[in-house]
């Protein structure tokens, strides 16, 4: 496992798509010329392959991590039972007295109770008016398929659904929003983009596809007309009937990309991931954007991180273990063989020995209880670095990344470097090492005056104790 990945900043964060037909995960990468595409990866689905059918989609998932490697995701789910709705706004009105309304609207005005649901809420438009986009799912959906996706060791980072991530993805050649036709699991999903945000979802079943989508889909070009929104376009994800394609009312679009990349997908295939793949970009304390899971897409992301962080100091603890432990092994491996060596060669001495043989069985004796006592000194004098780590875990604090330790000899002057959210988390950590009983001298140069947050930090500490951790 790699230290530095695991307590810094820099694990990088996939798109993964998971549609009814296909599993597809894109990475990104940001660099001084701009975006690159790391990795597209695809993993197709058939018909008894997908989510409705969880033992083989578990095992069809496992093998594609695996694979690709995957680690960190943005999941980008289908729409089916996505419930997202617009609020409007006075563009005057306060951010708290929104957060108000809509605490209110989602206790009163939905139509499930809050304790079924995983729901959040964003901001996407202040123009003229403040446009909140809200949206929720059952949580009996989401934890389903969440669960799915941690026992194939993803770490979930953000749940969102792939029209969302579609339309973070897509540029638009034409004036107006685009209509979403989405092939999910069990139904048709339709949605709106316009200017990269969603305005409109709604699911059809699949057993009502045929006499009612190109009912449902004029109907929302009608209500979207009457709020002087034009809907021309179209763009198909998924598969469907070309029969039933061409009786919509639209021209179908082949998109373009909205995210700068080198080299850039041509299929529209790819966008979903692409979306949800740039939502990973984010720094975590930005990203406000929705997501249908128990936390936000922030401290998902940090406790992931923490237990990625706990599993390395565990296994660092199980090796030492085992090195010390064999260690010991080999030592009384040796002692009990050379036992063994002696009790023979003084059994073969004659029951009258000369002066000779008795001056060299008194010389190897003396040589032996010489190597045992070494032996015994080295055994009692075993280092148990494992002791420093630990503690050095228990007083780190909130808002630190431990990026590097040394670990000198138990007199030797030990150095600890990282980064700190801001100079107050530097202190807080210096503190938290001042009242171990385990370390003296804390010591925290000043570097870096001009830096506000993200604060890099070099720290010195010494041991008040050696010989504490030579103690069993």
């Amino acid at each position: 496992m790699n230290l530095i990945r695991v307590i810094s900043n820099e694990e990088p964060i996939g798109g993964l798509d998971i549609g009814d037909d296909s599993l597809r995960f894109s990475l990104l990468k940001r660099e001084r010329a701009g975006l690159s595409l790391i990795s597209l990866a695809e993993e197709k689905l058939g018909p008894k392959e997908g989510l409705n059918n969880k033992a083989v989609f578990l095992t069809k998932l496992t093998k594609f991590v695996r694979a690709n490697k995957i680690k960190y995701v943005i999941a980008s789910i289908p729409s089916d039972n996505i419930f997202i709705k617009t609020y409007s706004f006075p563009s005057a009105m306060p951010d708290e007295k929104i957060a108000d309304a809509m605490e209110l609207t989602i206790d009163l005005r939905l139509p499930l109770k809050r304790e079924e649901i995983y729901c959040d809420w964003m901001k996407i438009d202040e123009a003229n008016q403040k446009i909140i986009l809200l949206s929720y799912i059952k949580k009996t959906q989401a934890n389903d398929l969440i669960s799915l996706l941690k026992k194939a060791n993803l770490k979930i980072v953000a749940v969102e659904s792939r029209a969302m991530s579609l339309a973070r993805a897509v540029k638009l050649d034409k004036d107006g929003a685009i209509l979403v036709v989405e092939k999910g699991i069990v139904n048709v999903s339709l949605s709106v983009i316009l200017n990269n945000n969603i305005l409109f979802l709604q699911s059809i079943p699949d057993e009502k596809i045929e006499a009612n989508l190109i009912k449902e889909i004029n109907k929302i070009i009608n209500y979207h007309d009457w709020l002087n929104i034009s809907i021309n376009y179209y763009i198909v994800i998924g598969s469907l009937p070309e029969k039933l394609l061409k009786k919509i009312s639209l021209k179908i679009l082949e998109p373009k990309s909205a995210i700068d990349i080198k080299p850039v997908p041509k299929e529209v295939k790819w966008y979903v991931s692409l979306g949800s793949a740039y939502r990973g970009l984010i720094p975590r304390k930005e990203d406000k954007i929705i997501s249908l899971m128990e936390m936000s897409t922030e401290k998902a992301y940090k406790l992931e991180k923490a237990n990625s962080l706990a599993s390395f100091f565990l296994s660092i603890s199980i090796a030492l273990s085992i090195f010390f432990v064999a260690i010991f092994l080999a030592a009384w491996s040796l002692v009990f063989n050379m036992r063994n060596n002696y009790d023979r060669q003084i059994l073969s001495f004659n029951l009258n020995p000369s002066s000779a043989n008795a001056a060299l069985l008194r010389e190897k004796a003396n040589s032996f209880n010489y190597l045992v006592d070494q032996i015994g000194s080295l055994v009692k004098n075993e280092a148990h670095w494992s002791k420093v780590v630990e503690e050095a875990k228990n007083k780190s604090v909130d808002g630190v990344i431990i990026n590097n330790m040394s670990l000198p000899s138990t007199e030797g002057v030990f150095t600890l470097t990282g980064v700190a959210n801001d100079r107050e988390t530097v202190n807080q950590l210096k503190q938290s090492f001042e009242s171990s009983a385990m370390f003296s001298r804390v010591e925290i140069p000043l570097t870096n005056l001009g830096k506000k947050n993200e604060i890099p930090f070099s720290m010195s500490f010494n041991l008040k104790n050696g010989e504490i951790i030579y103690s069993q």
